[in-house]
């Protein structure tokens, strides 16, 4: 039963049958929090594969997995767009320098 797995083997469950069904917008909360390293290297696989067969959409506070996996990253504020990143532009230091921004006032 899925009640008896650990956290990350669950997320693998959740992860397995997600990518199984094959949607065209696949929605990601977190995909890597709670699993081991190679889970998350065979994830970031899945993830830069999936665009032959539809888009993924994921969250994640973890700059390595939007580095590695995307081709545009939106930094968001208060549910607005604050940046936009693309293809060669996506850097972390640059995410990292948006993602500290404050206004002042």
């Amino acid at each position: 039963l899925l009640k008896d797995l650990s956290t990350g083997n669950r997320k693998k469950v959740f992860l397995i049958t997600a990518f199984a069904l094959r949607p065209e917008l696949l929605l990601l909360d977190e995909p890597v929090n709670g699993l081991d390293f190679q889970s998350t290297e065979f994830l970031y696989s899945l993830i830069a594969g999936y665009r032959e067969h539809g888009t993924v959409l994921f969250s994640s506070h973890i700059l390595e997995s939007v580095t590695l996996t995307s081709d545009r990253v939106l930094v968001l504020d208060e549910g607005k767009i604050r940046q936009t990143f693309e293809n060669g532009a996506i850097d972390a230091g640059k995410i990292r320098e948006a993602l500290r921004y404050e206004d002042v006032v």
